[in-house]
C-alpha cells in the first residue's frame, strides 16, 4: 500500500523533470531527450558533430545540437559556477585562519589556568 502524497509527489517530479527537459533542451551538453531516448553523437556532410536523439525526427520534440555551441554554454556555466565559489572559498579560509588562531589562544588559556 502506498501513500497517496507520495505518489502525487512523484508525478509532480517527473512532471518537472520533463518540463526543465523541454526547456534546456537545446542548451549545454544534453543527457536525455524530451522525448525519453538517450542522446548519440553523429556528423553531418561537412563534419561538424550533432548530440542528437537516436529517435530523431525533425517535429520540434527531439534534440539536435551543435557539439561546439553546447561545449562552449557548458564551458561558460561552469565559469559563471567557479566565479561564484571562489569568493566564497576565500571568505572560508579566512574564517578557519581566525578559528584556528582562537582555538591556540583558548589552549594557551587552558594551559596558564592549570
Amino acid at each position: 500500500m502506498t501513500d497517496p502524497y507520495y505518489k502525487e509527489m512523484k508525478h509532480h517530479k517527473r512532471e518537472y523533470d520533463w518540463v526543465s527537459n523541454c526547456v534546456y533542451a537545446n542548451y549545454k551538453i544534453p543527457t536525455k531527450c524530451i522525448c525519453g531516448g538517450a542522446i548519440t553523437v553523429e556528423a553531418d556532410d561537412r563534419g561538424r558533430n550533432y548530440y542528437v536523439c537516436k529517435d530523431f525526427k525533425n517535429d520540434g520534440l527531439h534534440i539536435r545540437h551543435d557539439c561546439l555551441t553546447a561545449l562552449e554554454e557548458e564551458l561558460d556555466c561552469l565559469r559563471s559556477h567557479y566565479a561564484e565559489e571562489v569568493p566564497l572559498r576565500r571568505e572560508l579560509q579566512f574564517e578557519l585562519t581566525q578559528m584556528r588562531e582562537e582555538i591556540k589562544e583558548l589552549k594557551q588559556l587552558i594551559m596558564v589556568d592549570r
